[in-house]
């Protein structure tokens, strides 16, 4: 039926909660000191759950579950299911404290005893559509991903790894390998019928909240919308703020260098569109202006809505026709075309209009949005080398 990791500290609780869930088949992973939790989690094996006490060896305090959570956070999205003689001091606990989702975490009193948190866990997991999800996602994706590295390493002539070699060639940038193995790997998973047919059974049980809560809304733009990773190199699409040397923000913006030059170590320059909040007085935009923007029809100003910064949603506007060319403060001299002297990291200092700058990387613009921005950046009327007949139709 699947696997269990029990971590609790009294060992007569422990062996109990083995019994039950053994007898009703599933497999148990037990930990009764912190040492053998980390054991497991370093471990990597999968598990469909964790019970967890929420006083784990400390006898006055949760910091040490709590330590746990997030550490699982890290490793596995499962539902954990709290075991405990001090429940209403869990559910006096935030998301914010707990560190984990609430809608992945559930207290129980140890009064109801061993049989009914069973029953419960049982309900519980069968009707997380959230937990659901991850699981169809977890399962279908490794499958297809096994399959699709057999297939590419299928061949006489060569292998998996002479193939993403010639891909990759002689650059630093595995971004090419990347997207060979992630669109082959959608690919496969758009084919397959028996996937597509569970996500929508289990999407159809979700209830509809998306028009009543803005603030949910918006955080789900800025999840569609960005991607907030971290690397130290430069890309296409990355919204950047821009810094002088004592570390104040001169701007913000967004890199619209191709890729393709910033993987050079020729491309001496790198060009940034500024962006700014949208209620910022400098653009001085009215209601009217800002509604036309947000619906994409402003041939000055691109929406960026929803991007977090220093914790906080913050709408944005990129200015089309505002652009900073940043400079590696060491290039290479003496030659009539000066170039950078290595590929452009966010760890090096580049200069502005003669002072030093850094840039500091928030997040990415993903595709197909990116494209989508790039597109009206190079032309202003959503049309390429022709004329604009929407008037006409």
């Amino acid at each position: 039926m699947g696997r269990i990791l029990i971590i609790e500290d009294n060992q007569e609780t422990l062996e109990s909660l083995k019994s039950e869930f053994e007898n009703s088949g599933y497999e148990t992973i037990c930990c009764q000191d912190n040492n053998s939790v980390q054991k497991a989690l370093d471990g990597n094996i999968p598990f469909d759950a964790v019970i967890l006490d929420w006083y784990f060896v400390l006898p006055q305090s949760s910091n040490l579950s709590k330590a746990i959570l997030k550490n699982l956070k890290e490793k596995c999205f499962i539902p954990v299911f709290v075991y405990t003689g001090h429940l209403p001091d869990f559910n006096n606990q935030t998301e914010d404290d707990l560190g984990y989702p609430k809608n992945m975490i559930t207290g129980f009193d140890k009064s109801i005893g061993e049989a009914e948190l069973n029953n419960q866990i049982k309900n519980l997991i069968e009707t997380n559509l959230a937990y659901k999800l991850a699981l169809t996602y977890r399962e279908r994706l490794k499958s297809h991903l096994e399959r699709l590295l057999f297939e590419l390493n299928d061949s006489q002539s060569s292998d998996l790894a002479k193939i993403l070699k010639t891909i990759y060639g002689n650059g630093v940038n595995i971004d090419w390998n990347n997207d060979i193995i992630i669109t082959l790997l959608h690919r496969s998973l758009v084919s397959d019928d028996t996937f597509t047919k569970e996500i929508s059974e289990i999407l159809k049980k979700v209830p509809d909240t998306t028009t009543s809560n803005k603030e949910f809304n918006r955080k789900i733009i800025s999840r569609i919308l960005y991607h907030y990773g971290k690397s130290d190199y430069i890309r296409n699409g990355d919204i950047v703020s821009i810094k002088n040397s004592d570390g104040t923000i001169i701007s913000y913006g967004i890199v619209v260098t191709p890729d393709c030059d910033l993987e050079q170590k020729k491309t001496q320059f790198i060009d940034i569109i500024e962006i700014i909040e949208v209620d910022d007085i400098k653009i001085g935009l009215t209601n009217g202006q800002k509604e036309n923007i947000l619906k994409y029809n402003h041939d000055s100003f691109f929406p960026l809505p929803a991007i977090y910064v220093n914790g906080k949603l913050n709408d944005f506007v990129a200015i089309l026709k505002s652009h900073f060319l940043i400079q590696e403060k060491e290039i290479t001299a003496g030659t009539k075309f000066p170039s950078a002297s290595k590929r452009h990291l966010y760890s090096h200092t580049f200069t502005l209009n003669g002072q030093n700058v850094k840039l500091e990387y928030i997040c990415s613009k993903v595709n197909p949005y990116r494209a989508e921005f790039l597109h009206k950046l190079h032309s202003h009327n959503s049309r390429v080398g022709i004329p604009d007949i929407k008037n006409l139709l």
